[in-house]
């Protein structure tokens, strides 16, 4: 049940992420995101808004910026770049960051495998640079502002991991965590909203069921399915099955008439997902010789 669960998160969200890019590129991003967390917020409210301990407002706070920081970037990103380009680099930043993190805060000197990691993401995040600034008619600064956009999604969403293992610690419950994390986006989004000019998106009742669909099965859906899964299996399965995010990204993007396959694209997404699932290999390896008894 875990497996299929983050399995599903993973080609729901990549699907919503390619239909966004698709049919909703007249709407503010802005406005897309706070239409889509208002019904976040109500449903897991609902479902799992209970569960939290008094004295956490620290890394509720940084869960609640790093959000805000992580969604309101990604889905300007998809607005000008492939959304594949996007969530690769979402991925790819994740383990430069948690190398940059342990060194300043801790002082751990990352090793020369874990630097040979870093080097090889940041190649194929440069290849995806390239491809998305010679990938769309917008022009090229539009395009590296996408890419510089899904590197601040990937530090939010690195920060969103420390928040809520702080609050993990704390005795909140799991579904808590996803509950109370959409407090700031909502009002942020809002006034962004509002700056962006609403009024001259041409509304359509199709346009509002298709806002509707990506909204529920495309990012809330896969929020849900994705807690399931951390529930039901164990932490490796699902490291492994969302570094593949950016692949399955880039198939569906066959699929649309908006993108078209490049090879560019498709070097940069190999190189950084072959690096990652190094990184994920890497760690397992460290955990299983540091559990293992010494004679």
């Amino acid at each position: 049940m875990g497996r299929c669960a983050v399995l599903l998160a993973v080609v729901l969200q990549a699907a919503g992420q390619v239909a966004y890019g698709t049919w909703l590129t007249a709407l503010p991003s802005p406005l897309f995101v706070c239409g889509t967390f208002i019904l976040a917020t109500s449903f897991f409210l609902v479902v799992s808004g209970r569960g939290t301990t008094k004295g956490a407002w620290k890394p509720l706070l940084l869960l609640n910026a790093a959000t805000t920081l992580s969604f309101l970037s990604f889905f300007y990103a998809l607005k000008v770049i492939e959304p594949a380009i996007a969530s690769a680099i979402l991925v790819g930043v994740g383990p430069i960051l948690a190398v940059v993190i342990a060194l300043v805060v801790a002082g751990t000197r990352p090793s020369a495998t874990r630097l040979a990691i870093c080097f090889g993401i940041l190649c194929g995040c440069a290849i995806l640079a390239v491809a998305a600034a010679s990938g769309t008619a917008a022009g090229r600064s539009v395009a590296l502002s996408g890419v510089v956009a899904s590197v601040g999604t990937g530090i939010g969403a690195v920060l969103i991991t420390v928040a809520s293992k702080a609050l993990l610690d704390r005795g909140w419950q799991s579904g808590a965590v996803l509950a109370h994390r959409f407090y700031l986006i909502l009002p942020v989004s809002f006034l962004l909203a509002l700056a962006s000019d609403p009024s001259s998106v041409p509304w359509s009742a199709s346009l509002v069921w298709i806002f509707l669909a990506i909204s529920a099965l495309g990012v809330v859906g896969p929020l849900y399915l994705l807690q399931i899964g951390i529930k039901h299996t164990d932490a490796w399965t699902v490291v492994v099955t969302m570094a593949t995010m950016p692949l399955v990204t880039f198939a569906m993007q066959g699929l649309s008439p908006a993108y078209a396959w490049t090879w560019l694209t498709g070097v940069g997404l190999a190189v950084i997902t072959a690096f990652i699932m190094l990184d994920v290999f890497n760690a397992r390896s460290l955990r299983k010789s540091i559990a293992e008894p010494k004679s």
